[in-house]
């Protein structure tokens, strides 16, 4: 496949993580300390819209691999759903702080419901294009690795809101031109990635037809090597949903400043992306559970570094501690996203089906679930030690909860995903002979 042609679709991956990750790093603070509502509630708005969200991603795998169009049963979503995920980020940060508390909440939940909506019916189909692009296993890696740096880099201009917000003199007016530029950017990517995957949707002459439900969902998640796959995104989804979410909190009030969070993460995404080539050939000679085995320990080491030695008025710690974070983090943005289109193929091979988008819409739908999970478990943890988002200084219990929300949390769940990984069945070796005879039956 043309290098363009990948970059053009990887190019996609930087719209969706640049309103992504706003969500995931800002919406919660956004709700506690620039809305004021309590903790508790805004951690159960939150994880109600997530949870919606994990609801409708196996539907709408289902939809997508049933559609019949011109444009192909995956691209026409990504083309048409562009402009209403640009539309739902930006009603996002529309929420009042002059209402009351209910108001707010129910605006909250109704928000994130529709945007949840709208970025499952850009991403299932956007991210299920990968089996279908190419059968070779490095050339998959590649695009993997491709999506992985732009994905990194839309971090980075997501997590730049808390930067720019506090430059604004007007916090809630500065927030709300800044996600709107942020809309309008992501609406311009995914119209760029449309266009470069124009006309790979050809499916194998060997691909059983596409009549199937919720059925085969459970049909899948009774297989052995599905099932470690989606425990671990899941454990590994609310380590980075906690460790993102607590970070604004980190900066602001263990550190004692809020606007280097954007350094902080700019450090850390930076060190990721150039890191993701080393991993990348790594991962081509080495085992992939093993290696990620070793990085998401060395997170854990960094995190808890991090954790127990930064306090007050000690930046430049704890921006070196995000360069070593970004380094030994990059393998698990990684290499998760790198087996699921060798499963694609391997379960293709067992039982001569083919869903991809069956596939991706299980690992989107456990990753919103431990995202969702993730966000109950913070507004209970800050609830439960007397947080208040409007007062000046927090209370020692409350900085506590913040810490062990930073690094206590996603080390015990990163460790916890990694162990589950080294189950896993489908090596390298595996796929070629499974790829090989897939070749035989054409």
């Amino acid at each position: 496949m043309q290098l363009h042609r990948k970059l053009g679709y990887a190019t996609g991956d930087l719209g969706i993580s640049i309103s992504y990750f706003a969500v995931g790093f800002f919406f919660m603070y956004y709700l506690t300390d620039i809305v004021g509502m309590n903790p508790m509630l805004a951690g159960v708005a939150f994880f109600i819209g997530k949870l919606w969200d994990g609801i409708n991603d196996p539907l709408m795998g289902i939809i997508s691999d049933r559609t019949k169009s011109r444009w192909g049963r995956k691209r026409v979503y990504i083309l048409l759903g562009s402009v209403p995920f640009g539309l739902s980020f930006m009603l996002l940060w529309m929420i009042p702080a002059s209402v009351n508390e209910t108001a707010q909440f129910i605006m909250a939940v109704l928000s994130l419901i529709l945007f949840s909506t709208a970025y499952t019916m850009v991403v299932v189909p956007y991210m299920a294009m990968v089996p279908v692009m190419t059968k070779n296993y490095d050339e998959r890696t590649q695009i993997t690795g491709l999506r992985a740096f732009f994905s990194t880099l839309g971090t980075i201009l997501g997590g730049g809101a808390a930067m720019l917000v506090s430059s604004f003199t007007d916090e809630v007016l500065g927030l709300r031109t800044i996600t709107a530029g942020f809309a309008c950017f992501a609406v311009i990517c995914l119209l760029v990635a449309s266009y470069s995957i124009k006309g790979v949707e050809e499916e194998t002459a060997s691909a059983a037809p596409t009549e199937y439900g919720y059925g085969h969902y459970l049909a899948l998640i009774r297989e052995k090597n599905v099932l470690i796959l989606l425990a671990l995104k899941f454990l590994g989804a609310i380590a980075t949903g906690c460790l993102i979410a607590s970070l604004p909190y980190f900066t602001e009030h263990i550190l004692g400043d809020k606007g280097i969070s954007t350094i902080g993460m700019a450090l850390y995404i930076t060190a990721s992306a150039a890191a993701i080539p080393v991993w990348n050939k790594l991962s081509q000679k080495y085992d992939k559970r093993r290696l990620l085995l070793f990085s998401n320990i060395m997170v854990a080491l960094v995190l808890c570094s991090i954790g127990l030695l930064v306090g007050a008025n000690t930046v430049t710690p704890f921006l070196i501690g995000c360069v070593f974070l970004g380094l030994a983090m990059s393998a698990y943005l990684f290499i998760p996203y790198s087996l699921v289109p060798d499963l694609v193929d391997f379960y293709h091979y067992k039982t001569g089906e083919r869903h991809e988008s069956v596939f991706f819409g299980l690992w989107i739908t456990v990753h919103q679930l431990g995202v969702a999970v993730a966000g109950l478990i913070l507004g209970a943890v800050l609830n439960l030690s007397g947080y208040a988002g409007t007062a000046a200084v927090q209370n020692g219990l409350a900085l506590l909860a913040i810490k062990l929300a930073f690094f206590a949390i996603p080390s015990l769940f990163l460790i916890a995903a990694v162990l589950v990984l080294q189950k896993y069945e489908i090596t390298r070796q595996v796929y070629l002979e499974a790829r090989a005879a897939l070749e035989q039956k054409k």
